[in-house]
């Protein structure tokens, strides 16, 4: 199934308490916080984004609880040719590729579809609640550790 099949089945109400759980668990400071109309606004832009072909699937290798602070490592983009792993999902720079994009999930790993989905979202939502958002902070981030990203060849 595509990310976006997997987004379209489900409202937000139905993810939120999973959503919740990731943010609880990942950075309970921050939990209290949220506002939970902006990110039902940010998950309706997400479930409405057009799905573009990707050479690219998404693999689930465990779940995002405990995976703080870099949760990049469990989910992951890799080849469909020969199943190299390209880079981590929040990395991955076109949203719309990424909508398109089937998810596997590891045989061990224990995930009810709303719990996926919430996870999803935490992770194309880590480095911001939009694409141009998230391009500008990885770029800035990656740029103050002295590793600048290169996303352009994927584009």
């Amino acid at each position: 199934m595509t990310f976006k099949e997997l987004f379209s089945q489900f409202s937000f109400a139905e993810i939120s308490p999973a959503f919740l759980n990731l943010w609880q668990t990942n950075e309970p400071k921050l939990a209290g916080q949220l506002d939970l109309d902006k990110w039902k606004r940010i998950y309706q832009r997400v479930q409405a984004l057009e799905a573009k072909s990707s050479p690219y699937y998404i693999r689930l290798g465990w779940r995002w609880e405990t995976c703080s602070p870099m949760i990049d490592m469990n989910c992951s983009v890799y080849d469909k040719a020969d199943n190299h792993l390209d880079c981590p999902m929040a990395c991955y720079p076109s949203w719309s590729e990424i909508a398109g994009m089937e998810v596997v999930v590891e045989k061990d790993i224990v995930i009810t579809p709303q719990e996926l989905v919430a996870g999803l979202l935490w992770e194309i939502t880590y480095f911001g609640g939009t694409e141009e958002m998230a391009e500008e902070n990885r770029k800035r981030i990656f740029q103050y550790q002295g590793a600048v990203m290169d996303t352009s060849k994927r584009l």
